[in-house]
């Protein structure tokens, strides 16, 4: 009974200290935080914080915080910043460790959320925010396939080893090879012009053990080494000769349904999308995936992270009530009803539990991937960086330029871009 009072009288204080104070919050829009604002009324009543909640199209987000948010002046108490654009906005941002403890919910640490994960919000060597999502890539395998038994038999007097899911990009070619004799393609790009290019372009570079700029002491230098950056355009060109028709113009909807349509065996693909490949109603391959990281190149595995994070500008006169907000929405609490409305989590905790191990098979891919998780370039002006490199890797995978033209010019590029 006093163990109750007790935990009634400190609920009590801690909703007064709040009292009458409103944070303005800045976010994307999708299914994801228009759950999260339906549920706000619960986190205004346990707090007594009011929340005004912002949202707006992703590609919108770093302009409004460029013409909300400065040094001395903010409009918001919170900003959702997408990780590529942490840069230039990290000197705005309180670093994470000045952030309170939390009152009613806790400040989470490296304990609950893994590392890599912490990582995308990181800048300058200090975390200035904390990532709300675990969005990397996932590797997609189709499990009829490779636990056909036909299959199995003849791939493995063909190769010399199983058939399963592809450890190498090798491997995952030398699959491809077969399953074009039994109508099915390999593998399924991303070639539009877009940031999903980009994403493409970093991961079969790193797993080729190079990337396309690096900060050395303090300065940005251009690192793409020239031999490798060619051999991984040339396994990507290879992979695209058993990739579905039209695939030199393929984005998010090509991929999807072709994958759903029973055409592809394997892909990448970032954990928000996957829901639709395990719709029944929409995929007649629901419930017959295999979730992984992806498959390794010559020198690594390689998975592109993508993480959005969020920060509280330092001009901000609510950080206290800024950080619990962002506490209760990375919660556990929080987080085991927002999985259910599509979010990937970032914590370990709910990324292995249970009760989502059968209705979110993906998690544990997920988890796997992040393991060897890779950022796209940590630079302030990353719309250059990044227009330079899709624009150049698609040029070369599609065969519009030859590999060595491409890089060639992509590195001229980016060394006018980091001047």
């Amino acid at each position: 009974m006093k163990k109750a009072l007790l935990v009634l009288l400190v609920s009590l204080f801690i909703i007064s200290s709040f009292a009458a104070t409103t944070i303005k919050v800045l976010v994307w829009d999708d299914a994801l935080t228009r759950a999260v604002q339906s549920k706000l009324k619960d986190f205004e009543k346990e707090t007594g914080i009011k929340v005004i909640m912002e949202l707006v199209p992703s590609g919108s987000v770093l302009q409004k915080i460029a013409v909300g948010v400065s040094s001395k002046n903010t409009q918001y108490d919170i900003v959702a910043v997408d990780e590529p654009y942490v840069p230039s906005l990290g000197d705005l941002l309180e670093p994470y460790d000045k952030w309170s403890n939390g009152n009613m919910y806790k400040k989470p640490d490296l304990n609950v959320i893994m590392k890599q994960v912490f990582d995308a919000a990181v800048w300058k060597d200090v975390i200035v925010g904390l990532p709300i999502n675990g969005n990397i890539y996932v590797w997609m395998t189709r499990r009829d396939i490779i636990e056909n038994k036909e299959y199995q038999k003849e791939f493995k007097e063909m190769y010399g080893y199983d058939l399963t899911v592809p450890q190498t990009f090798e491997q995952l070619l030398d699959i491809a090879k077969f399953l074009k004799k039994k109508g099915i393609y390999g593998f399924a790009p991303f070639t539009k012009t877009s940031e999903g290019a980009t994403c493409e372009a970093m991961l079969f570079f790193s797993a080729y053990g190079t990337i396309p700029i690096n900060l050395v002491n303090g300065k940005y230098v251009v690192s793409l080494d020239k031999e490798r950056a060619i051999e991984a355009i040339n396994m990507y060109k290879k992979l695209l000769e058993y990739a579905p028709v039209g695939a030199n113009n393929y984005g998010h909807s090509e991929r999807i349904a072709a994958f759903n349509q029973g055409k592809v065996f394997s892909m990448f693909q970032w954990p928000a999308i996957v829901p639709d490949h395990e719709d029944p109603n929409k995929s007649i391959v629901a419930g017959k995936i295999i979730y992984s990281a992806p498959p390794a190149g010559k020198y690594q595995r390689a998975a592109v992270r993508g993480a959005w994070v969020l920060g509280i500008p330092k001009a901000s006169k609510n950080k206290e009530a800024a950080a619990e907000f962002a506490y209760w929405w990375s919660s556990y609490e929080a987080g085991k009803e927002l999985v259910k409305v599509g979010m990937t989590p970032a914590r370990v905790d709910l990324l292995k539990d249970s009760e989502f191990q059968s209705t979110h098979p993906w998690f544990e891919g997920i988890f796997d991937s992040m393991k060897y998780a890779t950022s796209r370039p940590r630079i302030e002006n990353y719309a250059e960086v990044s227009n330079v490199i899709k624009t150049n890797w698609i040029a070369a995978v599609t065969g519009t330029m030859s590999p060595e033209m491409a890089v060639n010019k992509m590195i001229q590029e980016l060394l006018n871009v980091v001047k």
